[in-house]
């Protein structure tokens, strides 16, 4: 039996007429009628009534029709899935992204796919994680990487529709100038900084929240003297000693402006990253390939989680 015999054999069900099932087929009419003949041979059945004028399906034709439009059916959606994958020459990718991740070698990684996937277009949408969290509820980006404080994940991820996967756990660290009065410390509390001005993130960035939540649940605001969406402002503006702010340890001991990282004790303060994805949303070949690539290159290429590592 091949697949032309359930073509065959559906068209003439369906049309209920052999003159008009050949014209839909392109076929002449005797050409049809023996192919019907040779699949009812190799069934053992009878499928189909023959009369003067039109075709009548028997019990046994009326329940192969079920069946023959079911296979008919999941063969045409394979094709698709597979024109769809073949369609992996050309496609865009949407992707959340964060400023503090080069360290880590995020854009390394991502060099790797395109050499893979040239024909693959990368739009890398770099905002606060609160405005990533938006758009990926939003049904905009097809993945976006995400940081929260500490480990748990806070109620309003568990109630979004945003799965999301661990990829590191990282030590946020106070980074102050080469000559501030804290520079040679080689721990402090959240406490000591109630009167220090603050470099901070705008409002959005998880790294801001992280510095209020952790002076807030140390009974004090921040004093804010300066604010920015840039990571490299922030680090220059430190090392000039406009201020103090706290930033992950890959950033705080990474090539660039001298800055001093300094731990909290008595418990250190981290950051999560995570992977995350709209559960609902439909998930092309594209964004799936990117999946698989990403599993397989973070284990070729793991990304160093960074704690109480002090350098």
């Amino acid at each position: 039996m091949e697949l032309r015999h359930l073509r065959y054999f559906v068209a003439v069900a369906q049309r209920k007429h052999f003159t008009q099932a050949a014209d839909e087929l392109h076929l002449a009419q005797p050409a049809l009628s023996r192919q019907i003949q040779q699949l009812e041979q190799e069934l053992g059945i009878e499928l189909l009534v023959r009369t003067s004028r039109r075709v009548r399906l028997t019990a046994a034709g009326e329940a192969f029709l079920v069946r023959a439009e079911h296979i008919l059916a999941e063969v045409e959606r394979a094709r698709m899935e597979m024109q769809e994958f073949a369609g992996l020459i050309y496609g865009r990718l949407m992707i959340g992204a964060l400023q503090s991740l080069d360290a880590f070698g995020f854009t390394a990684m991502l060099a790797r796919f395109h050499a893979r996937y040239p024909g693959i277009e990368i739009i890398l949408q770099e905002e606060a994680t609160e405005k990533l969290f938006e758009l990926l509820c939003a049904g905009q980006l097809d993945l976006s990487l995400l940081q929260i404080r500490g480990e748990e994940l806070p109620d309003e991820l568990l109630a979004s529709p945003v799965a999301t996967e661990k990829l590191l756990t990282e030590e946020v660290v106070l980074v102050v100038s080469a000559n501030h009065a804290l520079a040679h410390a080689q721990q402090v509390t959240i406490d000591e900084l109630r009167d220090e001005p603050f470099v901070a993130f705008k409002p959005g960035f998880g790294l801001r929240q992280i510095m209020q939540q952790s002076c807030l649940s140390a009974g004090f605001s921040p004093r804010i003297l300066f604010e920015s969406g840039n990571l490299d402002t922030i680090r220059s503006m430190v090392a000039e000693g406009l201020g103090i702010s706290i930033l992950p340890r890959s950033v705080a001991i990474s090539a660039g402006r001298k800055m001093t990282a300094i731990s909290f004790r008595p418990d250190p303060l981290l950051r999560t990253i995570l992977l995350a994805w709209h559960v609902h949303s439909y998930r092309s070949p594209t964004t799936t390939a990117f999946l698989s690539f990403f599993h397989q290159d973070i284990q070729e290429h793991p990304w160093r989680e960074s704690r109480l590592d002090v350098e």
